[in-house]
């Protein structure tokens, strides 16, 4: 995927904090998840496709003051932490945010770590994530952006509904852009918004 951060606004106060899938939670993250969300962003294997690559520790621990101390507390929650709900294991993380090249179109984002690689975990919480922006956000259509190169992350959005729209451009090149104007059956049937009294900041 193309950068998966903080660091875009949305374009109002959000009030959705918890989704839930068949197998997974994605909630805010809470000052405990500080060292997992780290050790992701700084994962050089993880992160290779992501922005301009993995992060070092400051910046990391940057971005994580940025989402709990600036985001989150501004209502902008659709930035989660994912997690298996049999047994709790931290798989990565989840987005849907602005484009930063375009702020009327969201995009979906995720980073999973390596373990979790080739599952079809991360196309479960695509379709989550869409089914979001569509039925609680009102979006039209969702985006997805994906270097050209990455097949893997294309074959998941391409697995959750996502066609390819355009080619656009930043400072590293160009990339493709991947929309949807559907919610997938399996989505619509399994991704919720939780009781967001249920979580704790």
């Amino acid at each position: 995927m193309r950068p998966v951060d903080a660091e875009c606004g949305c374009r109002s106060l959000l009030d959705i904090k918890t989704l839930i899938t068949e197998q997974f939670e994605l909630r805010r993250y809470k000052e405990d998840d500080r060292e997992l969300f780290i050790n992701l962003f700084t994962d050089k294997e993880v992160m290779k496709f992501v922005g301009d690559g993995p992060l070092s520790r400051q910046a990391a621990g940057d971005l994580w003051w940025k989402l709990t101390k600036e985001l989150y507390p501004s209502g902008q929650n659709t930035i989660w932490a994912v997690f298996s709900r049999s047994n709790n294991d931290y798989l990565g993380h989840s987005s849907l945010r602005p484009r930063p090249q375009n702020p009327d179109q969201w995009e979906i984002g995720y980073i999973l770590r390596k373990e979790f690689w080739g599952n079809g975990y991360a196309t479960e919480i695509a379709e989550a994530i869409v089914g979001c922006g569509m039925s609680s956000l009102g979006l039209a259509t969702v985006f997805g952006t994906v270097d050209d190169d990455h097949k893997a992350s294309i074959r998941v959005l391409e697995k959750a509904g996502f066609r390819f729209a355009t080619y656009d451009y930043d400072e590293s090149g160009r990339y493709s852009v991947y929309s949807t104007s559907t919610i997938n059956s399996v989505s619509v049937a399994h991704g919720n918004i939780g009781d967001s009294s249920d979580v704790t900041t």
